[in-house]
Protein backbone atom coordinates (compact mmCIF):
# COMPACT_ATOMS: atom_id res chain seq x y z
CA UNK A 1 0.00 0.00 0.00
CA UNK A 2 1.38 3.67 -0.98
CA UNK A 3 2.23 5.59 1.98
CA UNK A 4 2.45 9.62 2.54
CA UNK A 5 3.18 11.87 5.12
CA UNK A 6 0.77 14.17 6.03
CA UNK A 7 1.00 17.26 8.58
CA UNK A 8 -1.54 16.14 12.02
CA UNK A 9 -2.96 19.59 10.90
CA UNK A 10 -4.43 18.66 7.56
CA UNK A 11 -6.16 16.00 9.51
CA UNK A 12 -9.48 16.82 10.93
CA UNK A 13 -12.01 14.23 12.69
CA UNK A 14 -12.26 11.41 10.26
CA UNK A 15 -11.00 13.33 7.28
CA UNK A 16 -7.84 14.39 5.81
CA UNK A 17 -6.38 16.79 3.27
CA UNK A 18 -3.05 15.49 0.63
CA UNK A 19 -1.48 18.91 -1.06
CA UNK A 20 1.11 19.66 -2.65
CA UNK A 21 4.02 17.52 -4.27
CA UNK A 22 2.41 14.22 -2.56
CA UNK A 23 -1.03 15.39 -3.77
CA UNK A 24 0.77 15.73 -7.61
CA UNK A 25 2.34 12.43 -6.87
CA UNK A 26 -0.93 10.65 -5.65
CA UNK A 27 -2.45 11.69 -9.05
CA UNK A 28 -0.81 12.44 -11.68
CA UNK A 29 2.23 9.54 -10.91
CA UNK A 30 0.67 6.76 -9.24
CA UNK A 31 -2.44 7.09 -11.11
CA UNK A 32 -4.51 6.48 -7.89
CA UNK A 33 -8.00 6.92 -8.15
CA UNK A 34 -11.26 8.06 -5.95
CA UNK A 35 -11.86 4.39 -3.76
CA UNK A 36 -7.94 3.41 -4.03
CA UNK A 37 -7.02 2.93 -0.77
CA UNK A 38 -3.21 4.39 0.83
CA UNK A 39 -1.16 4.58 4.41
CA UNK A 40 -0.89 8.09 5.71
CA UNK A 41 1.86 9.21 8.84
CA UNK A 42 1.52 12.38 10.77
CA UNK A 43 4.97 12.05 12.14
CA UNK A 44 3.85 11.53 15.77
CA UNK A 45 3.46 7.66 15.84
CA UNK A 46 0.09 7.65 14.22
CA UNK A 47 -0.64 5.33 10.86
CA UNK A 48 -4.08 5.62 8.68
CA UNK A 49 -5.50 3.34 6.67
CA UNK A 50 -7.37 6.01 4.14
CA UNK A 51 -9.53 6.30 1.06
CA UNK A 52 -9.45 8.93 -1.74
CA UNK A 53 -12.72 10.27 -2.07
CA UNK A 54 -11.90 13.53 -3.93
CA UNK A 55 -9.91 16.35 -4.67
CA UNK A 56 -7.69 16.77 -7.93
CA UNK A 57 -4.38 16.99 -8.32
CA UNK A 58 -3.28 19.57 -5.95
CA UNK A 59 -5.09 18.44 -3.22
CA UNK A 60 -6.79 14.89 -2.51
CA UNK A 61 -9.67 14.35 0.10
CA UNK A 62 -9.28 11.27 1.80
CA UNK A 63 -11.62 9.77 4.76
CA UNK A 64 -9.67 7.64 7.84
CA UNK A 65 -10.51 3.85 7.98
CA UNK A 66 -9.12 2.91 10.72
CA UNK A 67 -6.03 4.60 12.62
CA UNK A 68 -2.92 3.09 14.92
CA UNK A 69 -0.31 4.48 17.33
CA UNK A 70 2.93 3.20 17.62
CA UNK A 71 5.37 3.61 20.42
CA UNK A 72 8.50 5.20 20.20
CA UNK A 73 11.28 2.28 20.29
CA UNK A 74 13.02 1.64 23.81
CA UNK A 75 16.19 2.84 22.84
CA UNK A 76 16.42 6.05 21.31
CA UNK A 77 19.52 6.54 19.68
CA UNK A 78 21.14 10.42 18.58
CA UNK A 79 23.56 9.81 16.20
CA UNK A 80 26.35 13.18 15.83
CA UNK A 81 27.96 13.04 12.24
CA UNK A 82 30.81 15.64 11.13
CA UNK A 83 29.60 17.06 8.10
CA UNK A 84 30.49 14.64 5.17
CA UNK A 85 31.66 15.32 1.34
CA UNK A 86 29.52 15.10 -1.30
CA UNK A 87 26.43 12.57 -0.85
CA UNK A 88 28.09 11.18 2.06
CA UNK A 89 25.69 12.82 4.53
CA UNK A 90 22.63 12.05 2.24
CA UNK A 91 23.53 7.89 2.93
CA UNK A 92 23.79 8.63 6.42
CA UNK A 93 20.84 10.46 6.80
CA UNK A 94 18.99 7.96 4.62
CA UNK A 95 20.87 4.88 5.96
CA UNK A 96 20.39 5.60 9.40
CA UNK A 97 17.00 6.74 9.08
CA UNK A 98 16.17 3.01 8.60
CA UNK A 99 17.90 1.89 11.56
CA UNK A 100 15.47 3.74 13.66
CA UNK A 101 18.12 6.69 15.02
CA UNK A 102 15.82 8.82 17.09
CA UNK A 103 18.03 12.51 16.30
CA UNK A 104 20.74 13.19 14.15
CA UNK A 105 23.25 15.64 15.13
CA UNK A 106 25.36 17.03 12.11
CA UNK A 107 28.46 19.09 13.27
CA UNK A 108 31.50 21.14 12.24
CA UNK A 109 34.58 20.12 13.57
CA UNK A 110 38.64 21.00 13.05
CA UNK A 111 39.00 18.39 10.53
CA UNK A 112 35.33 19.71 8.60
CA UNK A 113 36.25 20.79 4.86
CA UNK A 114 33.02 22.62 4.96
CA UNK A 115 31.01 25.35 5.77
CA UNK A 116 27.84 24.72 7.51
CA UNK A 117 25.15 23.46 5.28
CA UNK A 118 22.54 26.25 3.62
CA UNK A 119 18.50 25.95 4.82
CA UNK A 120 17.90 24.04 0.99
CA UNK A 121 20.44 21.37 2.15
CA UNK A 122 18.44 20.69 5.69
CA UNK A 123 14.97 21.00 3.43
CA UNK A 124 16.78 18.18 1.40
CA UNK A 125 17.25 16.14 4.18
CA UNK A 126 14.34 16.37 5.61
CA UNK A 127 12.39 15.05 2.73
CA UNK A 128 15.28 12.38 2.50
CA UNK A 129 14.34 11.33 6.31
CA UNK A 130 10.25 11.12 4.62
CA UNK A 131 11.16 8.92 1.51
CA UNK A 132 13.12 6.50 3.78
CA UNK A 133 10.91 6.66 6.62
CA UNK A 134 7.70 5.96 4.19
CA UNK A 135 9.88 2.80 2.57
CA UNK A 136 10.42 1.27 5.79
CA UNK A 137 7.27 2.09 7.78
CA UNK A 138 8.69 3.88 10.19
CA UNK A 139 6.07 6.09 11.74
CA UNK A 140 9.01 8.11 14.23
CA UNK A 141 11.07 10.04 11.96
CA UNK A 142 14.01 11.37 13.41
CA UNK A 143 14.86 15.01 14.24
CA UNK A 144 17.59 16.75 12.21
CA UNK A 145 19.16 19.06 13.82
CA UNK A 146 21.29 21.87 12.48
CA UNK A 147 24.40 21.72 11.74
CA UNK A 148 26.33 22.50 15.19
CA UNK A 149 30.03 23.54 16.60
CA UNK A 150 31.56 20.27 18.23
CA UNK A 151 31.63 22.10 21.29
CA UNK A 152 27.74 22.46 21.24
CA UNK A 153 27.20 19.23 20.87
CA UNK A 154 29.71 18.12 24.04
CA UNK A 155 27.41 20.81 26.16
CA UNK A 156 24.59 19.26 25.64
CA UNK A 157 26.01 15.54 26.12
CA UNK A 158 25.03 14.88 29.55
CA UNK A 159 21.65 14.68 28.76
CA UNK A 160 22.53 11.22 27.19
CA UNK A 161 22.68 8.47 29.49
CA UNK A 162 25.37 6.38 27.38
CA UNK A 163 28.45 8.67 24.81
CA UNK A 164 30.59 6.75 22.87
CA UNK A 165 33.29 8.24 21.18
CA UNK A 166 33.67 6.32 18.22
CA UNK A 167 38.21 6.58 17.47
CA UNK A 168 40.22 4.62 14.91
CA UNK A 169 43.16 5.00 17.38
CA UNK A 170 44.53 1.61 18.80
CA UNK A 171 44.41 2.55 22.28
CA UNK A 172 40.59 2.94 21.93
CA UNK A 173 39.02 -0.59 23.55
CA UNK A 174 36.63 -2.49 21.36
CA UNK A 175 33.22 -1.42 21.41
CA UNK A 176 32.06 -4.60 22.68
CA UNK A 177 34.49 -4.43 25.80
CA UNK A 178 33.14 -0.92 26.39
CA UNK A 179 29.20 -1.71 26.47
CA UNK A 180 29.85 -5.20 28.54
CA UNK A 181 31.14 -2.09 31.31
CA UNK A 182 28.07 -0.03 30.92
CA UNK A 183 24.20 -0.88 32.05
CA UNK A 184 21.61 -0.66 29.14
CA UNK A 185 21.44 2.55 27.70
CA UNK A 186 17.95 4.12 27.01
CA UNK A 187 18.76 7.46 25.03
CA UNK A 188 22.79 6.98 23.74
CA UNK A 189 24.82 9.71 21.62
CA UNK A 190 27.28 8.43 19.32
CA UNK A 191 30.16 10.45 18.30
CA UNK A 192 31.19 9.68 14.89
CA UNK A 193 34.27 12.23 13.58
CA UNK A 194 35.09 13.52 9.81
CA UNK A 195 36.86 12.27 6.80
CA UNK A 196 39.93 13.45 8.00
CA UNK A 197 39.66 11.72 11.81
CA UNK A 198 39.20 13.86 15.33
CA UNK A 199 41.61 16.88 16.51
CA UNK A 200 43.60 15.72 19.60
CA UNK A 201 41.77 18.72 21.23
CA UNK A 202 38.63 17.26 20.53
CA UNK A 203 39.15 13.72 21.59
CA UNK A 204 40.83 15.24 25.34
CA UNK A 205 36.97 17.50 24.89
CA UNK A 206 34.85 15.01 24.25
CA UNK A 207 36.23 12.62 26.88
CA UNK A 208 36.15 15.24 29.63
CA UNK A 209 32.04 15.84 28.82
CA UNK A 210 31.87 11.84 29.80
CA UNK A 211 32.45 10.15 26.32
CA UNK A 212 33.80 6.71 26.21
CA UNK A 213 36.32 5.89 22.85
CA UNK A 214 35.29 2.95 21.64
CA UNK A 215 37.06 1.11 18.61
CA UNK A 216 35.33 -0.46 15.72
CA UNK A 217 37.97 -3.35 14.98
CA UNK A 218 41.38 -3.37 13.13
CA UNK A 219 39.75 -1.43 9.79
CA UNK A 220 39.67 2.25 9.49
CA UNK A 221 35.90 2.82 8.46
CA UNK A 222 35.04 5.64 6.24
CA UNK A 223 32.97 7.96 8.39
CA UNK A 224 29.77 6.76 6.91
CA UNK A 225 30.15 3.16 6.94
CA UNK A 226 30.89 3.54 11.21
CA UNK A 227 27.67 5.39 11.50
CA UNK A 228 25.45 3.17 9.73
CA UNK A 229 28.05 0.15 11.04
CA UNK A 230 27.50 1.61 14.95
CA UNK A 231 23.55 2.10 14.60
CA UNK A 232 23.37 -1.10 13.47
CA UNK A 233 24.77 -3.03 16.22
CA UNK A 234 23.55 -1.01 19.30
CA UNK A 235 19.91 -1.85 17.83
CA UNK A 236 21.04 -5.40 17.48
CA UNK A 237 22.59 -5.55 21.04
CA UNK A 238 19.46 -3.74 22.99
CA UNK A 239 16.41 -3.35 20.34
Amino acid sequence: MRRFFIEPTAISGRMALLGGADAHHLRKVLRLENGDEVELFSGDGLVHRARIVGGDRERVELTLLTSSNTPPDGLRIHLAQAMLKGKKMDLVVQKCTELGVAALHPYLSTHTKMPAPEPAKLQRWQRIIQESCKQCNQPWPPLCHPAAPLEQILTTAADHDLRLLCWEAPEAPPLRQVLATVPRPRKPLVLIGPEGGFDEAEVAAARAAGFLPAGLGRRVLRAETAAIAVVALLQFLYE
